[in-house]
């Protein structure tokens, strides 16, 4: 290991919560690419929220919900590190980057564990249900947004497709529309899908 090298892993096995949460992020999964920088935001905006450092990072209401500026900063940073790689519609870990994560995934295993579940989560759910799922969880991150409107008049939609890929509970279908988990089960019955009685994140 290189000098350099060396540095930038020390710099991020004893950085802030910011580094830590965006290279664990590209790093769960197996590796898989964080699907768009949307879905980075909106991950890196509920993680810092379980795992702290949510008011340093400057997430503001914004065209499409919860962003800081700062995550962007920081993601293009550790790309010039050589720790991730960033395209128009996938941001994931180099080869370089992954020894440095799997590092911090056995330095910080319940961090880990939570990022792979949300990663897990969200990474293959649309972003109109991403949103939506944002959008009802908290509602004071609506702002200014572009797509709130059309989000809402969907959101029976988006909720309905997030229980059917088995991503959210009934009771948190239920808590994300305002209605009754028996609504919710009604609805799924008649649609023929499964309901997943688990609490989701």
């Amino acid at each position: 290991m290189s000098d350099v090298t060396a540095m930038i892993r020390q710099g991020i096995l004893e950085g802030d919560q910011l580094h830590k949460i965006i290279t664990l992020l590209c790093h769960a999964c197996g590796g898989e690419p964080v699907r768009g920088k949307t879905k980075m935001q909106k991950l890196v905006f509920m993680l810092s929220g379980i795992h702290g450092g949510d008011e340093e990072m400057g997430f503001e209401p914004d065209m499409y919900g919860p962003y800081s500026e700062l995550v962007e900063a920081e993601e293009r940073y550790l790309e010039s590190l050589g720790v991730l790689s960033r395209g128009a519609d996938r941001i994931e870990i180099t080869k370089a980057g992954r020894k440095i994560a799997e590092a911090l995934a056995s330095q910080e295993p319940e961090m880990f564990e939570t990022v792979e579940m949300y990663k897990e989560m969200f990474n293959d759910m649309s972003t109109n249900e991403v949103l939506a799922y944002v959008y009802g969880t908290y509602p004071d991150m609506v702002g200014k947004s572009l797509v709130y409107k059309k989000i809402k008049s969907e959101m029976d939609k988006h909720v309905m497709s997030m229980l059917r890929k088995e991503k959210i509970s009934s009771g948190r279908a239920a808590e994300l529309l305002g209605k009754s988990r028996e609504y919710i089960i009604k609805k799924a019955a008649q649609d023929g899908m499964p309901v997943l009685e688990a609490d989701c994140p």
